[in-house]
């Protein structure tokens, strides 16, 4: 009797391909899990950076209601349109900008807008400067290191203002935002 060439794969040709099935399934799998682990890291890197640009959004609002100070060559000036007040204050627990001016939303007449840098992130709140306790609300997360200073007239950064110094008045207010993975922003605003 002659052997009949058989037609097929032999058990030993079948369990190659299966586990050559096997690697290559092992590592599509892990190239997906990295794909969608970056994509993870790029969604959280967006979201950071569209929370700084809401936090400089929001300050740059806050200051464009502010009114020019009196200043010694025209003492009147600020006090015909409503002076406002800048004020920048270093403590324990971080920085606090708080900004005064002139509202017709209040029954005293006055806004105070408040924003505290600190180890919980950039909250923010506003209410009548003559008195209660405004709600406070988080801008950015405690990952965000917010900082500010001022520039003055002669040239000079400040961590708070007012400082004393006779003469000097600010003209420019800088926001320093630290994000995680050592990425840093800063914005300036002319102040008026």
């Amino acid at each position: 009797m002659s052997a009949r060439k058989q037609g097929g794969m032999t058990l030993l040709e079948i369990l190659v391909a299966m586990s050559l099935l096997a690697i290559l399934s092992v590592m599509g799998y892990k190239a997906f899990g990295s794909l969608l682990i970056a994509r993870e890291r790029l969604m959280q890197t967006g979201q950071q950076w569209v929370d700084a640009a809401r936090a400089f959004r929001r300050l740059e609002s806050d200051l464009t209601g502010l009114q020019p100070q009196a200043s010694q060559a025209d003492p009147m000036q600020g006090q015909a349109l409503g002076a406002s007040t800048l004020t920048l204050q270093q403590d324990g627990n971080g920085q606090t900008l708080a900004l005064e001016s002139v509202s017709t939303r209040y029954p005293s007449g006055k806004e105070r807008v408040i924003y505290h840098a600190g180890a919980g992130g950039l909250s923010w709140s506003a209410g009548d400067a003559g008195g209660g306790q405004p709600a406070v609300y988080p801008l950015l997360g405690a990952e965000m290191k917010v900082s500010w200073r001022v520039l003055l007239n002669d040239g000079s950064w400040q961590d708070a203002w007012p400082s004393g110094g006779q003469g000097l008045s600010a003209r420019g207010l800088e926001m320093r935002i630290a994000m995680p993975g050592a990425r840093q922003v800063h914005r300036l605003w002319v102040l008026p």
